[in-house]
């Protein structure tokens, strides 16, 4: 399987701005997939300002994560690469960008934050460590102005936090990418992030409704501003993130519930008895967790949904299976599969996969079909817990 280069920047928002609002880094957290990821955060733009250190480990010490952070003042560690490729996220504070960038190409660090990030670990960061893995930023770093700053070009492109929090940002980007000054990019706003995968933007989240972050290219000398709508991640309470192998108790009840619950009305009791009424067999869910591509639907921290797909098979490893997509009724009808296949898709796109299969429910027939899917044949039966249970078997060519 490929390694993912995941980058999370944000305009504003996260806990330095919004302790309360935990939507954003809960978001970035879930990335891992892991049950306790390691995150270290990185406050050098800051001058490891002890305030920022403090609400950092105020925030992650309740999360199901392990927290650290690295200072290049106070000699935290003498073994700093292997401290760095030890993490499954890395968050950068805000603060002066041009003081960070020139102490991080002393020491090294963007060279080892690099490695990280062709590893696998997670690349995030707010206002200044947002606008550090572009190629520029527009930076506050000179007292009294707003400049362009050469940045890591981790990124193509340039960036622009606080584009609605403070009342210079957009004319300056605009003034600056007239001028030639800096390249075309995206601007976010306050509470806005840019989840990038593999270098090429995947979506744009919000911690709250009715925010946005901008394309700002340049059209006959002239600079044009294009909206690019966030997707609002659902309440404080609900989230899609990758299966931890402590889920695996939680999936299988969610599975169960919704075969009773939500196909029930579709299928015979005698059907839902035996399909709805497994035993939860932990091997079987850890191991499809650990070797495949599973997440759930969480809700004020109770999974009510999960996805279970598998890629790389067939002769020319160029095909994928999708064993199942459930949802509990808490959660069904609130747009949750749209945002799951699309996450899906972008797995097949990464992989180069050719062909999708699956075995539909009765339930999710025109759900799959809207989503490109199409019978291979008539619908036929499959035994679960000795019972037979009909379904359609479908197919979509990517």
């Amino acid at each position: 399987m490929s390694i993912k280069r995941q980058i999370v920047a944000l305009g504003g928002g996260g806990f330095l701005m919004e302790p309360d609002n935990p939507l954003l880094d809960k978001y970035i957290l879930a990335l891992s997939g892991k049950a306790r990821p390691k995150i270290c955060f990185i406050p050098t733009a800051s001058g490891d300002a002890q305030v920022c250190i403090d609400q950092f480990y105020t925030f992650f010490k309740k999360q199901n994560c392990e927290p650290s952070y690295l200072s290049l003042f106070k000699g935290s560690t003498s073994e700093i690469e292997s401290f760095v490729l030890e993490q499954d996220i890395l968050y950068v504070g805000g603060g002066n960008t041009r003081n960070l960038i020139a102490l991080w190409k002393e020491w090294q660090l963007d060279q080892m934050i690099r490695k990280a990030y062709e590893q696998g670990a997670i690349l995030s960061g707010i206002s200044a460590g947002s606008i550090c893995w572009f190629e520029q930023g527009v930076t506050d770093s000179i007292p009294g102005k707003l400049t362009a700053l050469t940045c890591l070009g981790f990124l193509t492109g340039s960036n622009c936090p606080h584009y609605d929090g403070e009342k210079e940002r957009r004319p300056s980007y605009q003034r600056l990418l007239k001028q030639g000054f800096i390249k075309e990019g995206i601007a976010a706003e306050d509470g806005v992030g840019l989840h990038f995968v593999n270098e090429e933007l995947f979506k744009v989240i919000s911690s709250h409704p009715d925010k946005s972050a901008y394309q700002l290219l340049l059209k006959n000398g002239e600079p044009e501003e294009n909206e690019m709508r966030s997707e609002y991640l659902g309440g404080k309470d609900l989230l899609i993130r990758r299966a931890a192998l402590t889920d695996a108790r939680a999936i299988h009840e969610a599975h169960m519930k919704s075969i009773r619950e939500v196909c029930g009305p579709d299928y015979s009791p005698e059907e839902i008895a035996a399909w709805g009424g497994r035993d939860f067999k932990e091997d079987e869910r850890l191991q499809a967790i650990k070797d495949n591509f599973v997440w759930v639907v969480e809700d004020d921290g109770k999974i009510e949904g999960y996805a279970h797909m598998n890629l790389g098979m067939g002769e020319a490893k160029n095909e994928a299976y999708v064993f199942g997509l459930y949802f509990t009724p808490k959660v069904t009808g609130k747009g949750l599969g749209s945002r799951i296949i699309d996450l899906m898709d972008e797995e097949l796109r990464q992989t180069k996969t050719k062909i999708v299969a699956l075995e539909s429910t009765i339930t999710a027939l025109s759900f799959y079909r809207k989503h490109g899917f199409k019978e291979k044949g008539p619908q036929v039966t499959v035994l679960v817990n000795g019972m037979q249970i009909r379904c359609h078997p479908m197919i979509k060519i990517l």
